[in-house]
């Protein structure tokens, strides 16, 4: 009987170590994750340095390993560095911002105080974009980070020579310590960009981020608690101004306009709300409820046989979200819709929150059907690699340039060169803000076919579309034009 205990307890170690070994051989086979992350999850794929994920772990071994710790998150942002687009293209950007980040780690690594990451000479992360983050103990030296900061954005802002070209930037920095302004990573990472925000905003010289930064006022409370509302309250409204075609005044297009029917402040402009949309997260709810007030018009529209293209503006935050293009989609099948008909219209900024990311949404959304604007071209750092890089099909002249037409020859200019670069890049121009019929008339004989303002009509309720597109004689008369399906 003991022989026969004791072969069956080696048949049970002999089968317990066969399947341990083939379980631990399993372990390391393609499909089956390591016990930790490869290296390439762990670091940004273009510059090399530790993403996010790492640098949040190193946080949270430091403080492990010290309980007593002062640390500061030291946040540094590239400004300026769009002029880099301007200069060489977007594919360009990519090897200086690869350069900016050695210059940067090595520059750090000359200092004492800043934490070493674990990662092999790794002393400042990557969080993406133009986002870098270092972490510097302070114990004992209450003005470690501020110093080490401050001498970052001096070492660091020499221009940097590429291909012979000087390509000037600046580096700006914002400041938060563990444990006096919080204990989690993600807060301390967000109190830092307020910081830089606050600097970036005022010109205010110290990059430490102070308590009064997150300050909500009861105003500003009671208004999120009302934009909650807004939707179901039917307090959103949808404005369309139209757009024309110069040579015959036909109309092709139109835009549609979110406003707030506000119960007490009046018919509030998006740029009274929407920021105040995005910091609460309720940005693309609203922007799938304005997609779907616009393909249910264009359904009308397209019933009655009128055919009309509409643009609805997008924000940087919904260009990040990937049910986007699917949304799209749904609608436009939903209600039969040819995708032709509906534009997207972008912001500068939009695109360049993050040009990587961005980049393969447009992609797909232009793949859809969908014809993509570049809206307010000329107001900010938009460039000609941008305009090479992304699938658009239009840039919108802001109306800054367009009203001041009549008096100034500079503005004349810069409209006339706008037009002569997208007709080069094969770009269709649209001018914003056309109110006097001088103005259509030069910018017709500059090249510019297309325009919308007040000369054509002012905006009015997106309901009543289709009887003033009736009024104005644009019906099923209307044939197809070039950009339109």
């Amino acid at each position: 009987m003991i022989w026969l205990w004791a072969a069956l307890l080696l048949c049970a170690v002999g089968w317990l170590t066969t399947t341990l070994l083939w379980w631990r051989g399993k372990s390391v086979q393609p499909g089956n994750p390591p016990a930790t992350p490869p290296y390439q999850l762990l670091h940004d794929e273009m510059t090399g340095l530790p993403n996010k994920w790492l640098v949040r772990q190193d946080f949270q071994q430091f403080i492990s390993a010290h309980p007593q710790a002062q640390l500061a998150l030291v946040l540094l942002k590239i400004e300026r560095f769009d002029r880099v687009n301007q200069l060489l293209g977007y594919s360009h950007a990519n090897l200086v911002l690869s350069q900016i980040a050695r210059r940067l780690n090595q520059a750090a690594s000359q200092h004492q105080g800043i934490v070493a990451l674990s990662s092999t000479d790794a002393w400042v992360a990557h969080l993406g974009g133009v986002d870098f983050l270092l972490l510097v103990d302070q114990q004992g030296k209450q003005h470690q980070a501020g110093y080490l900061a401050h001498q970052l954005e001096h070492d660091i802002a020499e221009p940097l020579l590429l291909r012979g070209c000087a390509v000037d930037y600046q580096i700006l920095s914002g400041i938060s310590c563990y444990p006096q302004h919080g204990i989690d990573f993600a807060e301390l990472v967000e109190k830092a960009h307020l910081a830089l925000q606050q600097r970036q905003g005022s010109g205010h010289d110290s990059p430490l981020y102070q308590v009064e930064m997150s300050a909500t006022t009861p105003d500003k409370l009671a208004m999120m608690a009302e934009l909650q509302q807004a939707i179901a309250a039917q307090q959103l409204q949808l404005d369309v101004q139209p757009q024309v075609l110069l040579p015959d005044r036909q109309v092709v297009a139109a835009e549609v306009l979110l406003r707030w029917a506000h119960p007490v402040h009046g018919l509030l402009a998006p740029k009274q709300f929407i920021p105040l949309a995005e910091s609460m997260g309720l940005m693309f709810p609203l922007t799938c409820w304005v997609l779907r007030q616009t393909v249910q018009m264009l359904a009308t529209l397209q019933q009655e046989g009128i055919l009309v293209q509409l643009a609805v503006n997008i924000s940087s935050s919904d260009l990040l979200q990937i049910e986007l293009v699917e949304q799209i989609q749904q609608l436009l099948k939903q209600y039969q819709v040819k995708p032709g008909q509906l534009i997207l219209e972008l912001k500068e900024e939009a695109l360049m929150t993050d040009p990587q990311a961005v980049l393969p949404m447009l992609q797909r959304l232009r793949a859809l059907g969908l014809t993509l604007v570049l809206d307010d071209f000329g107001t900010g750092y938009t460039s000609l690699g941008m305009l090479r890089e992304f699938p658009l099909q239009q840039v919108k002249i802001d109306a800054q340039f367009i009203s001041g037409m009549h008096k100034s020859d500079a503005q004349v200019a810069i409209t006339g060169a706008i037009i002569d670069l997208a007709k080069n890049l094969k770009l269709d121009v649209v001018a914003e803000g056309v109110e006097e019929q001088a103005c259509a008339e030069k910018l017709t004989r500059m090249g510019c076919l297309r325009a919308q303002g007040f000369l054509f009509s002012q905006p009015f309720a997106l309901a009543g579309l289709p009887a003033w597109m009736r009024q104005h004689q644009f019906n099923s008369a209307v044939t197809t034009r070039p950009g339109m399906l």
